[in-house]
């Protein structure tokens, strides 16, 4: 079975001195097709976006062709900025069983590949994001894009909306993550 080439239709990088006392997380949008992927930094209480784009899969491509572009992609920014938490959007669907499905296999495949680099996983829901981004876990999307950059000191928002979501889980798992009443699961 040949892979697709992979293809990156946004990202933006900014290569940071390593810093001992930083924690990198790396935030996940999945999707069946595309994942917004976004790797932060915190160093102090300083919090800066090293990377964020979306591992896009070409219009057509079949599954599992999908899945294998789709773990190729997220594989290549974990061995580039080594985080050591994820932050994986929770997933919940009501009405496109088929849409649902695909969805869901997608992020079992990312899963399944930070547990193999194993990597701490948190998993945020969605009203999570919304509350822990904006203060209110029913914002829209253009709320949450206004609070980002407020809360991360940037202007330019350029990118895909699954990149953005994937910086804010991020940014979520950020907060999850320092806090002493969560335990991550730890992946041996």
């Amino acid at each position: 079975m040949d892979v697709v080439n992979l293809k990156f239709i946004y990202r933006s990088s900014l290569m940071l001195k390593k810093n001992d006392h930083s924690l990198r997380i790396i935030g996940i949008d999945p999707g069946s097709h595309r994942a917004g992927y976004a790797v932060l930094e915190k160093a102090s209480s300083k919090i800066r976006i090293l990377t964020y784009g979306t591992v896009e899969v070409p219009s057509g491509t079949p599954s599992p062709e999908n899945l294998l572009i789709l773990r190729k992609g997220l594989r290549e920014v974990l061995e580039t900025f080594k985080p050591s938490v994820a932050s994986v959007e929770e997933m919940f669907f009501a009405k496109n069983k088929k849409t649902a499905s695909r969805v869901f296999e997608s992020r079992g495949v990312l899963l399944v590949t930070l547990a193999e680099m194993n990597i701490q996983i948190l998993e945020p829901t969605v009203s999570q994001i919304k509350k822990g981004t904006t203060g209110s876990g029913t914002a829209d999307k253009k709320q949450i894009r206004q609070a980002l950059k407020l809360l991360l000191g940037v202007d330019l928002l350029a990118g895909h909306d699954d990149s953005w979501d994937a910086v804010a889980a991020a940014y979520v798992g950020l907060s999850i993550s320092s806090s002493p009443l969560f335990a991550a699961r730890k992946l041996s």
